[in-house]
């Protein structure tokens, strides 16, 4: 059975092959974005995504919170997080570490990753079972393919096919532009452009609507199953180091 945080995750399956840009490529910045999650049309509480970079090291560090309504409590605990640490050169995404903790005892969803570039390798544990790949050209991890796509966005390319290690498989998402729309926020009348991604054999669509004013953060997400929305994200706070928006 999926849960809440898997379906909150798979929305951000957004996004982006990576082509040669220039050494002085733009970098992502530091921010935290708070999002209001609704399911089934109903408040399921909030999610917060954290992006930072270590100074000393140059790694960054993709996180995901929630802090869930008293009733979805029953379905995701508020100690559930899920992280990744990632280098960004010009060439792209490299995720280094991604761990996922279900925040509940029995720790039936935990999974760990450590990715080896130079030994062409990916190990690790999902679901109490290890895991083990040959990495590839532009293989993300669930928390690092958000920032590959704000990245490539950024550096004006147009996301495309993504390979990324979801669960205990790799899988090929395929990305595609919708129509630049304004986005309603906490924060007003957004721009934003839209992008759905999708796979092949699932009947699920996730769009994600990026903000350029925002350094491509996203503003607004939904996971559709089937032809129907589920689960909608909408931003209602975004801080980051030079001024704050909330």
């Amino acid at each position: 059975m999926r849960t809440p945080l898997f379906v909150i995750c798979t929305l951000w399956l957004a996004l982006a092959a990576c082509n040669t840009v220039r050494a002085d490529a733009p970098l992502p910045q530091p921010f935290t974005a708070t999002y209001a999650v609704s399911y089934r049309g109903m408040g399921a509480g909030t999610l917060q995504m954290q992006l930072q970079r270590d100074a000393q090291s140059g790694h960054y560090t993709f996180e995901t919170r929630v802090k869930p309504s008293l009733l979805a409590r029953f379905a995701i605990s508020r100690d559930a997080i899920e992280r990744s640490v990632m280098e960004i050169t010009h060439e792209g995404v490299r995720p280094l570490r991604w761990q996922a903790d279900d925040g509940k005892t029995d720790g039936k969803d935990d999974g760990v990753l450590s990715f080896d570039w130079s030994q062409g390798s990916v190990s690790g544990e999902y679901r109490g079972a290890p895991v083990a790949f040959a990495t590839e050209a532009k293989l993300q991890d669930r928390q690092s393919i958000q920032v590959q796509v704000m990245t490539d966005l950024l550096r004006g390319q147009d996301p495309g096919a993504l390979p990324m290690v979801n669960d205990e498989q790799i899988r090929q998402y395929t990305y595609t532009r919708g129509a630049s729309t304004t986005v309603d926020t906490k924060l007003g009348k957004v721009e934003a452009v839209l992008y759905e991604s999708t796979r092949a054999g699932s009947n699920r669509v996730s769009r994600v609507w990026h903000a350029p004013s925002f350094g491509y953060v996203a503003v607004r997400a939904e996971q559709v199953r089937k032809g129907k929305v589920e689960t909608v994200l909408t931003l209602i706070a975004l801080e980051t180091p030079e001024a704050p928006k909330n």
